[in-house]
């Protein structure tokens, strides 16, 4: 993993030279809903990723899991599409499976630069809104995905990559990753 990761985000370094549940409701926020999103050293923006959902908080298609950029450097309500040079590093593998579950929707998919890695959406109706939480392994046990950190160093390295999230007991957990 640490040589993939490492040659993963490299390769975006070079080329940029560069949580709780989330609830959605029926009328399109100006900013899309975010389940996590990954934040580096560099600068204040951040990749978001949301999930498209339709009518009972059912997923919308095969592949329902997007990512997105929030430009916070330039505004909080600024959000840009990723490049195709940013897809290997911060996408999403083409990959989604969809189920229907007896709570609501699971969608399992997993990142490009963590493919070793599956992240598992849970969707459930609370009150008439939706709510996602995004579930991974974390130093081998189980816990909700709330923050990926990439510590980057020029030119084109990561020092890091930090993993936060939620155990099952509600402590707070974290997994690092040396570049």
């Amino acid at each position: 993993m640490t040589s993939i990761l490492r040659t993963t985000w490299t390769g975006l370094a070079a080329a940029l030279l560069v949580a709780s549940p989330f609830v959605a409701s029926a009328a399109a926020p100006a900013v899309p809903s975010s389940v996590f999103f990954i934040s580096r050293s560099e600068n204040r923006n951040q990749v978001h990723y949301g999930l498209r959902l339709g009518e009972g908080c059912r997923p919308v298609g095969s592949t329902p899991v997007y990512a997105y950029w929030r430009m916070l450097e330039r505004g909080e309500s600024e959000v840009e599409d990723l490049l195709s040079v940013e897809g290997p590093v911060y996408g999403v593998a083409d990959a989604q499976v969809v189920e229907s579950t007896t709570e609501g929707w699971h969608v399992q998919f997993r990142l490009r630069a963590f493919a070793d890695r599956p992240i598992d959406l849970s969707v459930t109706s609370i009150n008439g809104q939706c709510a996602v939480q995004a579930w991974t392994n974390l130093s081998g046990k189980r816990a909700q995905l709330e923050h990926i950190f990439v510590k980057t160093s020029w030119p084109f390295s990561i020092d890091f990559v930090r993993l936060d999230g939620v155990g099952a007991d509600g402590q707070p957990m974290r997994e690092l990753i040396r570049g």
